[in-house]
């Protein structure tokens, strides 16, 4: 079975099996490795085990993940790769080490010697990789709003983590109309795609006819209806 040794300044914090398909790194208290560090994105990586492989992704972090001192969009974990999430190291301990590349299978792990990352380091890192570009860059995946109905607004990209609808100020979509709420509704961003919550007013939320009133996942060409407005959810590669 593998598991993943999170350390701390050369000190082991502690030991997590790998017991699932999936497990999340990151800031956000419903993550599987929680790392409570300003320089870990709430949602950071993403390790996601695949017949015998361990397979490690970036979730579009603000510092990066990185696996044996090199900037990484995704990866595949073999025995002993060191992972660096902000200043923060997870060692990845497999047990399956016929699967290792030739030149460590007889590699011998010296805790002592975990890669720490500071903010020299990190600099340091982030410029070998504008000198080698990775060419295997995943497309980023952002979630759009195109109206359907007869008002004629724009096409929305859902960039931000929370996006609210109705007729505040504040909101990112603003509708009118006497029966839509401050806020309407509210779409998040998560790591696993787009999610539609009802946030009140008298106009019901409905997607695809069916009245929603809590939480929705969305899915690619979802039609979405508040009062008289109606628009349509999908996702485009950027």
């Amino acid at each position: 079975m593998a598991r993943l040794i999170l350390m701390f300044n050369k000190q082991v914090i502690k030991e997590y099996p790998f017991m699932k398909d999936s497990l999340t790194i990151g800031r956000k208290e419903d993550t599987t490795i929680m790392i409570d560090n300003l320089a870990v994105s709430g949602y950071h990586a993403r390790i996601d085990k695949a017949g015998s492989d361990y397979l490690i992704t970036d979730l579009q972090s603000t510092n990066g993940t990185f696996v044996n001192d090199k900037k990484i969009t995704s990866h595949k974990l073999v025995h002993g790769d060191n992972i660096v999430i902000g200043k923060h190291s997870i060692l990845f301990v497999s047990s399956e080490k016929a699967k290792e590349k030739p030149d460590e299978k007889d590699k011998k792990m010296d805790l002592d010697k975990t890669m720490m990352l500071d903010t020299v380091r990190q600099r340091e890192l982030l410029s070998k990789q504008k000198e080698t570009p990775s060419l295997n860059k995943i497309p980023e995946k952002i979630g759009m709003i195109s109206f359907i109905d007869n008002s004629k607004l724009r096409d929305i990209e859902l960039v931000k983590k929370l996006t609210k609808i109705g007729k505040a100020d504040a909101c990112e979509i603003k509708l009118a109309g006497m029966l839509i709420g401050s806020t309407a509704a509210t779409i998040s961003r998560r790591p696993n795609g787009y999610a539609i919550a009802f946030a009140g007013g008298m106009a019901k939320l409905k997607v695809n006819g069916e009245v929603i009133k809590d939480t929705h996942a969305l899915k690619d060409f979802d039609t979405i209806e508040i009062g008289s407005y109606k628009f349509q959810f999908y996702i485009k590669e950027k």
